[in-house]
């Protein structure tokens, strides 16, 4: 699935970002895959595998796809 990084929390490790589907899917610095959580920027498109977890939807194997 492909999403746009909504948020980052670069002192804490973590983010959000929209699904292609609309949802909100929270993950963390070591969910990145081939890339720097640091070089991370807010509107940039990734891929991911999104997770259902007790009600809490995260993104894990998150890619950048490009920059925004």
């Amino acid at each position: 699935m492909t999403g746009i990084i909504a948020a980052l929390k670069r002192d804490r490790g973590v983010g959000t970002l929209t699904g292609e589907n609309g949802r909100t899917y929270v993950f963390r610095r070591n969910d990145l895959r081939d890339g720097w959580f640091h070089d991370l920027e807010e509107g940039a498109t990734v891929s991911f595998e999104p997770k259902d977890r007790s009600g809490d939807l995260e993104a894990t194997r998150v890619r950048l796809v490009r920059h925004s």
